[in-house]
């Protein structure tokens, strides 16, 4: 287990092939817990967690997952659960947002969801459990888990334990000072 925000940040990668072991039923509500303390466009909080565990429904889903130009099931990604971040509509429809700022558009739902995917893999870490971030076939995966009225499921998070000798890489990172600007883009310090 790591503790501290950069060292959980250091060890953490995204896994596409997992183990079959289980997720303990206490680890897995302090993921959801993490999930729902994450921050959020005026705090509105504008998603909702279906926990999946069921592993028909699983290969399910996965066969609506893509990450990047990569379908899932290139990687033999069968985690032993998912949760799925469900929007609801009446915070991405677009009527609302910049500039009126009392309910978020579709920019700012987006962002906030990305809030609790993340917090959710930081916990996850913490634990020792293997996460990744999937895109979704969006009205194939609503469907699926029975939204209605505009709720959609831009996300899922696979949730495991890496199988044994599969855990991904971590990928290089630029640096810092390639990144950093000083007072106004391209400032020196």
């Amino acid at each position: 287990m790591t503790t501290g925000i950069l060292p959980l940040l250091t060890s953490r990668s995204s896994t596409y092939e997992y183990a079959e072991r289980l997720v303990g039923d206490s680890d897995m509500m302090a993921v959801l817990e993490a999930a729902r303390l994450s921050p959020s466009f005026l705090n509105l909080q504008p998603w909702e967690f279906i926990l999946i565990k069921n592993n028909g429904m699983i290969k399910k889903l996965l066969e609506q997952a893509y990450y990047g130009v990569y379908h899932c099931n290139d990687y033999e990604c069968r985690p032993p659960a998912i949760i799925a971040i469900v929007l609801k509509k009446k915070y991405y429809d677009g009527q609302y947002g910049y500039p009126r700022r009392d309910k978020p558009g579709i920019f700012e739902a987006h962002l906030s969801i990305s809030m609790p995917a993340m917090n959710m893999i930081l916990a996850a870490e913490e634990r020792g459990l293997a996460t990744c971030i999937l895109n979704v076939n969006v009205p194939e995966t609503g469907k699926l888990l029975g939204l209605s009225g505009g709720d959609i499921i831009p996300l899922i998070v696979c949730l495991g334990y890496a199988r044994p000798g599969k855990k991904a890489a971590m990928k290089p990172r630029k640096s810092l000072e390639s990144l950093l600007h000083y007072e106004r883009y391209g400032g020196k310090k």
